[in-house]
């Protein structure tokens, strides 16, 4: 005690409040797990343990920040609680009215779970846009009298002990620290201070999916502090979804789904695939996303300066789709519609940024018996990713930054290079079946080369010459070259390895890019869209095949599952591009700022503020409108439009996997 009074003033009140704090926090947690946990689904104790550090370090935060007002306005002269007796009242006041509001928030988030399964978040709001009928709720419903009683008395006993603990006895019996050691003691303390908001000793703070690292929803409720996830979530409660266009298009929808069974009451889109099965044995399954990989860039659709000679040649021997298309940029999008099947029309964020939808159904889950591994060279905090993932893949590792032996190159972490080295080290020491994403991200500014890069070396080419294939500088050239050099070094070492004649990869990107050059597919928004997808699989067949329906992000699952025989459960938008259908039936969809949908002849493209146009995209004039010519294909394909467009932004909340899965054949 002698040492804590010799502190400046200033920190140990911050001390005394947040160790008041924290022991309310912790006993609110306490609290919850005592009433929930009867009704939770079993968990391990790991998850538990973690569960619990992750919510030490939540409500770490929140104690923090509620001190931080404190800290910073009390060097104002008329607001110093050490000097002035008024200003010890103001923020005396301050303290007990934020902490009533808190606890009355904790009272709330324990109602809310109890009537809905779910943390207090931002949809709360809008069960009090009918007042009177809110509160006749809760007053049929909780004890409002005593609760309000027990407030205020809680209101009285806290507000006493802050003025005896944190404002009467600060600094009354210490001998004041010399100088340079009180100089010392507060940068150390800021560190400290800063380091607990921030979370964690990363480039990306501690976040709220950090929470959802379990598929255990319970666990992941018991990690969340509920006051700072409310206000995580309340900018999202405002997105919505228009059911009654949904019921309005879902017979078109079903059809060209192939629902089971069909309900436009329930909106059901469920169908319960069986796929023939065309693999013997049951092949590993290996996705590679390849960072920024425009398909007007790759030498195998086109590009003259031969950029990617490794990819080439594994497209020539693959399952290789010339007309594939990703919903929209950036990367975060891509991963979310590729695993769950939804085109991610989510706004402002990708939907892997939204609290509110975190929990997703997804197919992976359908491998039953396999390994689940996520290889990224960076953060899985970046874009929320994490949480999206880990919450929805039974079983799911992350290998991510701090998991390799060798260092980050810049922003994104380590090298595709290295990356590519890492998971073949792990791949190979699997001994069950295995499903991974291997995410690289080198080909994106500022491209760097680390040092250990095999035998790849650095090209020069005329500056007009790259303008005229699409490349914006030499660095983004040699960027591209780069990731096709680690493609091929990871084929090459991994060819060496046995899983690789059992396993089935598919290779392709997560966007593309605008071209320098005004290409027709650039002036149609096509060139940010456009990206190859290739699947190799040497071990099952060694004949390449080339594919040119159309298809999208969403179909990349299924047809992998259906290559591979794999019977699964699809409540989605994807289908089995290798299943034939006629041509008006392959689809695409597209939202940036001009949005639309192709099928294998057309592209209706929508301008921002509403005017239609459509194009023979694959013709040798694409930038013809011939919308006039065509009135009744502009017509059905602005319906199917419209039915993505409705059905996406409804699924994103209605996608939810059942337990247990329901299977409707």
């Amino acid at each position: 005690m002698k040492v804590f009074y010799r502190l400046p003033k200033r920190m140990q009140f911050a001390l005394i409040i947040i160790g008041f704090n924290m022991v309310i926090f912790t006993s609110f947690r306490a609290i919850f797990w005592a009433l929930f946990r009867s009704t939770a689904p079993e968990a391990s104790s790991s998850e538990f343990l973690w569960a619990l550090y992750l919510g030490f370090k939540f409500d770490l935060r929140l104690s923090l920040l509620i001190c931080l007002p404190v800290f910073v306005f009390s060097w104002i002269p008329s607001v110093n609680f050490v000097r002035s007796f008024k200003a010890k009242w103001i923020w005396l006041i301050y303290l007990v009215a934020i902490e009533i509001f808190l606890i009355l928030m904790y009272f709330i988030d324990l109602g809310h779970y109890d009537y809905l399964h779910d943390r207090l978040n931002g949809g709360a709001i809008d069960h009090i846009l009918s007042p009177a009928i809110a509160l006749q709720m809760v007053w049929e419903s909780y004890p409002v009298i005593l609760g309000t009683l027990a407030l205020s008395l809680f209101a009285i006993v806290y507000g006493w002990l802050l003025n005896r603990f944190a404002f009467r006895k600060m600094g009354r019996d210490g001998k004041p620290l010399g100088r340079w050691l009180k100089v010392a003691t507060v940068a150390v303390a800021l560190i400290f201070y800063g380091f607990g908001i921030h979370g964690k000793l990363s480039q990306y703070p501690l976040r709220w999916s950090e929470a959802y690292f379990s598929t255990n929803s319970f666990v992941s409720a018991l990690s969340l502090n509920p006051v700072l996830f409310f206000f995580d979530t309340l900018g999202y409660r405002k997105i919505r979804f228009d059911k009654e266009e949904v019921k309005k298009h879902y017979p078109l929808m079903a059809d060209l789904l192939g629902v089971d069974r069909p309900d436009p009451e329930t909106l059901n889109f469920s169908r319960y695939i069986r796929p023939e099965k065309k693999l013997p044995g049951t092949p590993n399954i290996v996705l590679i996303l390849l960072e920024s990989f425009a398909g007007f860039k790759v030498g195998v659709l086109g590009n003259g300066l031969n950029p990617t000679p490794h990819f080439d040649s594994i497209a020539r021997n693959s399952v290789f789709f010339t007309n594939f298309f990703v919903t929209r940029p950036p990367t975060a999008r891509a991963v979310f519609t590729a695993m769950f099947g939804i085109p991610d029309i989510h706004t402002p964020h990708s939907a892997s940024r939204n609290p509110l939808i975190v929990r997703q159904h997804t197919i992976v889950n359908a491998l039953e018996g396999y390994k689940k591994m996520y290889f990224l060279g960076g953060s899985a905090n970046w874009g929320n990713i994490r949480g999206i993932l880990a919450h929805n893949i039974d079983g799911l590792e992350i290998y991510e930054e701090g998991d390799f032996s060798c260092l980050p190159d810049d922003a994104w972490g380590i090298s595709d290079f290295h990356l590519f080295e890492e998971a073949n080290r792990v791949l190979r020491k699997q001994d069950n079946p295995f499903f991974a994403l291997i995410h690289t991200a080198g080909n994106h500014r500022p491209y760097t080369i680390p040092r250990d890069r095999g035998d790849f070396k650095e090209a020069e080419e005329d500056e007009a010459e790259l303008i005229e294939n699409g490349f914006d500088s030499l660095k983004d050239y040699n960027g591209m070259r780069f990731l096709d050099h680690c493609i091929g070094h990871f084929f090459r070492i991994a060819s060496k390895e046995d899983y690789f004649k059992k396993t089935v990869f598919c290779l392709f990107a997560d966007h593309g890019t605008v071209a320098n050059q005004k290409i027709p597919w650039d002036t149609l928004s096509l060139t940010s869209h456009h990206v190859p997808l290739a699947i190799y699989a040497p071990g099952y067949f060694s004949e390449g095949r080339q594919i040119n329906t159309t298809g999208s992000l969403v179909d990349i699952l299924p047809t992998l599952f259906g290559l591979t025989g794999v019977p699964y459960l699809n409540t989605t938008l994807g289908r089995d591009l290798l299943v034939e259908r006629p041509k008006e039936k392959h689809f695409a969809y597209i939202d940036s700022i001009y949005r639309g949908v192709l099928d294998d002849e057309f592209l209706l493209l929508i301008a921002p503020r509403g005017r239609q146009r459509l194009y023979r995209y694959r013709s040798n004039s694409p930038l013809m409108d011939v919308k006039d010519q065509n009135p009744e294909r502009a017509a059905e394909m602005a319906r199917l439009f419209e039915a993505i467009r409705e059905t996406s932004k409804y699924l994103l909340f209605h996608n939810r996997p059942s337990n247990p899965p329901v299977l409707s054949k």
